[in-house]
């Protein structure tokens, strides 16, 4: 896990500003051309990707649901600039991906926190990478964690948390910069249902406060329709764009919403996808 926690510092020469400083707005457009990738290894080759096209409006949640080994993942990790595609581009607010885009919060299945560090200095941790002053974003620091219910916890160590309490953390950690773009690949598919649940309602709370373009990945059919704006259907390797549902369904996703007729229909198309290509069968 080396290389995602290397993949959060920044540049030199970039300059975090301050919790105070103003942004001039919270999510940045992703524009996605012709993506394909193939790995190689001892004369082998696995085509992931096959030409993904996709346009991510600013502020916008899209959940990416496929079956394992659809290139999910490397899709993310192509967008974060921590791999290079073999054809095609990727560009954030219209720059061109050229390597590891730093202004960005990366959240993976595992959360990943410092041992020796509490809580809070687990979040702060990205402020150091970065070049920045801690002191400056602890104040924010406690309010994030507050807002997902560890607020009496952050001087306690990671050992003393529960898995769903550390992958909390670990979005904090994340969201600490107020950064435009949020990745986040299979953040609860470690968690048991309820947990899933309850931190699902979380970061739905704290994506509408802010309104970064968030990219979230998921085996979860019913998690993806609950949280996203639009629900990108993955084909089995080589991953393709199947289909782009929109999911017009009223915010916050509360259970009147979650339990709908609407919602269950949209989770059945997206089983439908899976069930015309063998990935579901009964």
């Amino acid at each position: 896990m080396a290389r995602p926690v290397a993949a959060m510092s920044d540049s030199a020469s970039s300059k975090l500003a301050e919790p105070d400083t103003p942004r001039p707005a919270a999510g940045v457009p992703v524009e996605i051309s012709g993506v394909a990738h193939v790995f190689r290894r001892a004369g082998m080759e696995t085509r992931a990707l096959e030409r993904i096209d996709l346009s991510v409006r600013a502020g916008e949640f899209v959940a990416v649901v496929g079956p394992s080994g659809c290139g999910k993942s490397t899709l993310l990790k192509i967008i974060a600039g921590l791999l290079a595609p073999a054809a095609g581009q990727v560009e954030i607010a219209g720059r061109c991906v050229a390597g590891p885009h730093t202004d960005l919060g990366i959240v993976f299945q595992s959360p990943v926190l410092l041992d020796w560090r509490t809580i809070l200095d687990n979040v702060l941790v990205q402020i150091d990478l970065r070049g920045g002053r801690p002191a400056a974003y602890r104040d924010r620091a406690r309010a994030l964690l507050a807002k997902v219910g560890l607020g009496e916890f952050e001087n306690r160590m990671p050992r003393e948390l529960s898995g769903g309490m550390r992958q909390r953390t670990a979005i904090v950690r994340a969201l600490i910069h107020d950064p435009p773009l949020l990745m986040m690949d299979e953040p609860f598919g470690a968690l048991d249902a309820l947990t899933r649940e309850q931190m699902r309602i979380d970061l739905e709370k704290l994506w509408r406060e802010r309104g970064q373009t968030t990219f979230f990945i998921t085996h979860g059919i019913s998690e993806a329709v609950a949280l996203a704006d639009r629900v990108i259907v993955m084909t089995p390797r080589p991953g393709r764009i199947e289909r782009i549902i929109e999911i017009d369904l009223p915010r916050p996703r509360h259970k009147e919403v979650v339990t709908s007729r609407r919602f269950a229909e949209y989770c059945d198309e997206i089983t439908e996808c899976f069930m015309r290509h063998g990935v579901i069968q009964y």
